[in-house]
């Protein structure tokens, strides 16, 4: 077995020297050219836990010259350092300790490891053909670990993807328990391996959706194939590139084969599905289905409640910088519940549905911000409140401008002069936050909130007039009038 090497890299220089032979299992479809049998790199817990503490341990448990200059930058001598790493490297609490994390985490790196040891999170920068990552996951009884290092990189991505490709072809499906993880893993080093390839989201689409269909017909029905499905669909999704044709196919056949199956959908995965398919209607400007989807993931706060499962197993899809009640100029792409209300209020506004629009205003403060909610909420605005609303838009532009409330004025000056122009840095930003605006305005003036809507317009003037948008609301209202 792979730990019982003595050679220079130990467990895991073995596994560099594998040749790509033919594997005597039956079913090799070579996708991804020939398989290994996972017989050649799946090891019981205890060789796993050896494997991977004893890896950790000769390439982190002593600190260079070069890493002491770092941990001098936080004050921890390299004889402190030492005994803290001996203590975590040469007990038995260590050692569990550390497969915890890799058993919880399927990964672990330098940096992770400082933090266990350390209780610390600091930056170190790796040095040159040192170990990057130790990857676990768990198959039934057994154990797949592998290494990334640096020198030769591309080789232990490529590696990886092997192994992960092998066990979809040749192990049953329902033993990837963490089947969100490793996939998202098995991209990632496909990414890596095949940079200088061109196309390569084409490439990886098709070789995913072949290893798929191979798997579907050679598995029988569990949770973890609904799972690779769902995968499929996302990865369809996020590299569509503007085309949403596939995507739809897929779920269309997706809902067909699971809604009557014994693993029929949850409600969590009709909200993901909802999700896509509210944002594919945006791209295609289908009002209709936009406001459907929308008003079905808004109703029982449905994505709110399914937001963090959603977003650990799929971690780039829900965009979720931290909500910002107080603010009304933000680039509403950036949360994906200030989006949801941005393109569903703009769908109303193309629908002629101001009232509806007028509601969602008055329900979800982030539908705009917290002073314009509690003016609508309230049926008047005090002087108080105007004030106040212009305020928190000063506010807005000096964080964005500076990450600063000091001297608001100089940055409200600065932003006045540069927000129109494509290479600055709140470009998107007064881009976003001018339609938005614009569609509550419009709201306002259609149901009748006159003095609300000065206050606005005088603002929108002031601080983030843009010619082409204005126009348009001018038009708007002339039309309506």
């Amino acid at each position: 077995m792979a730990y019982k090497q003595k050679s220079e890299k130990g467990a895991e220089n073995l596994l560099a020297t594998w040749l790509e032979a033919e594997s005597n299992l039956q079913e090799d479809p070579k996708i991804l050219g020939t398989s290994l049998s996972p017989k050649l790199f799946l090891v019981n817990e205890e060789t796993a836990k050896n494997i991977a503490f004893s890896t950790a341990r000769k390439y982190w448990g002593r600190v260079s010259t070069e890493m002491q200059m770092y941990f001098d930058k936080y004050g921890l001598d390299a004889k402190f350092v030492n005994e803290r790493l001996n203590a975590f490297f040469y007990t038995q609490k260590g050692k569990e300790t550390f497969f915890e994390q890799l058993f919880a985490q399927h990964t672990i790196d330098l940096e992770r490891l400082i933090w266990l040891v350390f209780g610390k999170r600091m930056q170190i920068v790796m040095p040159v053909n040192e170990l990057q990552t130790i990857i676990l996951y768990k198959f039934q009884d057994e154990y797949l670990v592998h290494m990334m290092y640096k020198e030769h990189a591309s080789f232990w991505h490529w590696l990886f993807t092997k192994k992960v490709y092998s066990l979809l072809i040749h192990r049953p499906l329902e033993q990837f328990t963490f089947l969100y993880e490793i996939m998202g893993h098995f991209e990632q080093s496909m990414k890596e391996n095949c940079e200088h390839v061109d196309n390569f989201v084409n490439n990886y689409k098709t070789i995913l959706d072949k290893c798929i269909t191979h798997v579907d017909k050679h598995n029988a029905s569990c949770l973890a194939k609904k799972q690779l499905r769902l995968y499929q669909i996302v990865v369809h999704y996020r590299l569509a590139e503007g085309d949403n044709n596939c995507v739809k196919t897929l779920i269309t056949s997706f809902e067909a084969d699971w809604r009557y199956s014994m693993y029929a959908l949850t409600e969590k995965e009709k909200v993901l599905i909802a999700y896509l398919l509210f944002h594919i209607a945006h791209q295609e400007k289908d009002n209709e289905l936009v406001i459907q989807y929308g008003e079905y993931l808004l109703e029982d706060e449905r994505l709110n409640n399914y937001a963090i499962e959603i977003m650990l197993e799929y971690k780039e899809l829900l965009p979720n910088r931290k909500p910002t009640p107080p603010a009304i100029i933000k680039n509403y792409e950036l949360n994906f519940l200030e989006n949801l209300y941005a393109i569903l209020l703009d769908h109303y506004v193309r629908m002629g549905r101001y009232q509806e629009g007028l509601v969602l205003l008055k329900e979800h403060v982030l539908a705009s911000n917290k002073k314009i909610h509690a003016a609508l909420v309230e049926g008047s605005c005090s002087n108080e409140q105007l004030i106040a609303i212009e305020a928190y838009v000063q506010q807005d532009i000096a964080l964005h401008v500076n990450n600063s409330l000091q001297h608001i004025g100089l940055s409200v000056e600065e932003w006045r002069q540069h927000y129109r122009q494509s290479e600055a840095p709140y470009y998107f930003v007064a881009q976003s936050a001018s339609l938005h605006l614009l569609n509550i305005l419009k709201i306002l003036f259609v149901t009748e909130h006159y003095e609300l809507f000065e206050k606005l317009m005088e603002i929108y003037k002031k601080y983030l007039l843009i010619d082409d948008h204005f126009e348009k609301l001018r038009v708007f209202i002339s039309a309506y009038v």
